[in-house]
């Protein structure tokens, strides 16, 4: 009987987790962007650290074809990288930040700790999918 208990979602928990979710980019906005790196002091406002604002309506023109760049403090990656290929997660510099492998300047992303494996998939699966804007 506990262990009935225990398996039981509460109304709060719909069962939805980043590995559940469609490879969108309104899925990786809602799960990754606004609440890992859409902040004023990360790449929310004005011109976001390292020119990208991941904000809702931004970040899709700032990342896909776009060569990735540095700032002041990080540097710009020296091999003419691009912040998202699409269709290719293991050639975009975002995917290298994210999952911390790879040659990449500055941290990783987000600091200081990275992506849990079920969002960052999520990202890489909606890169392979071609990096669509919905």
């Amino acid at each position: 009987m506990l262990v009935l208990l225990l398996a039981c979602t509460t109304d709060t928990d719909t069962g939805d987790t980043a590995g559940d979710l469609e490879p969108t980019l309104t899925n990786v906005q809602a799960e990754v962007f606004t609440p890992s790196c859409a902040f004023s002091t990360c790449h929310g406002e004005g011109d976001g650290s390292a020119n990208l604002l991941l904000a809702e309506g931004s970040s899709h023109a700032d990342l896909v074809g776009v060569p990735a760049e540095g700032d002041a403090t990080s540097g710009a990656p020296a091999d003419g990288s691009v912040r998202v290929v699409a269709g290719d997660p293991d050639g975009s510099y975002l995917v290298q930040k994210l999952q911390t492998t790879g040659t990449f300047v500055g941290d990783i992303m987000p600091d200081p700790a990275g992506l849990d494996a079920e969002r960052l998939a999520l990202v890489r699966a909606w890169i392979e999918a071609g990096a669509k804007d919905d």
